[in-house]
């Protein structure tokens, strides 16, 4: 037969019991999400130490496109409008291969560069049309040097030259300590994005 009191005793040590365990657990799961906190920080902190060897280099766009629009003069081509969504289409990819250390025309997703084009400067459009050249070398080359390294490619010669295009952007990013392919050299991106659309 149990009394009241042995049941309120066996209440109260059972309680104790519980009580003693909640507290370790309580602490554990403290420890842990402060662990996961600060995994969080130093991942934060490597991505911000990839991207802070990376710089946008907003004069070297402006000289370049300079250098476009006058190598295209000389072919007796039309002057292109610099227009601010090819400008973002192409300093992203060219910010993207930087900081992921990697080269070529398709986004890091694996998305074409001419889907990349269009959703920052193609919608809406009946017809759309967009080129691509690229580019990575050493920081020191100047915007003429980039422009010829073009003409010189037959292909690249094709984008730069063609009498389809009427607007363009370009996105130019230093890279002090390029990763993956450019394994840790200084290098300067180029992507130079031409379209055309009505």
């Amino acid at each position: 037969m149990v009394t009241a009191n042995s049941l309120t005793r066996r209440r109260s040590a059972h309680s104790r019991a519980r009580r003693r365990v909640a507290i370790p657990l309580a602490l554990a799961l403290v420890l842990i999400a402060i662990s996961l906190l600060q995994a969080e920080g130093a991942v934060a902190q490597t991505k911000s130490a990839k991207r802070s060897n990376v710089t946008v280099m907003t004069c070297y766009e402006r000289q370049l496109a300079v250098a476009v629009n006058n190598t295209r003069k000389q072919y007796k081509l039309r002057k292109l409008k610099l227009v601010s969504g090819l400008m973002r289409s192409a300093g992203k990819h060219s910010l993207q291969m930087a900081v992921r250390g990697y080269f070529a025309h398709n986004s890091a997703n694996g998305a074409s560069f001419y889907a990349r084009v269009k959703s920052f400067y193609g919608g809406g459009s009946k017809f759309f049309s967009a080129g691509e050249n690229m580019l990575w070398a050493e920081p020191s080359a100047a915007p003429g040097e980039v422009v010829e390294r073009w003409l010189a490619s037959p292909e690249h010669r094709r984008v730069l030259l063609s009498g389809h295009w009427t607007v363009f952007g370009v996105g130019v990013v230093r890279a002090t300590h390029g990763p993956g392919v450019f394994r840790g050299r200084a290098v300067m991106l180029v992507t130079a994005d031409f379209a055309v659309k009505r």
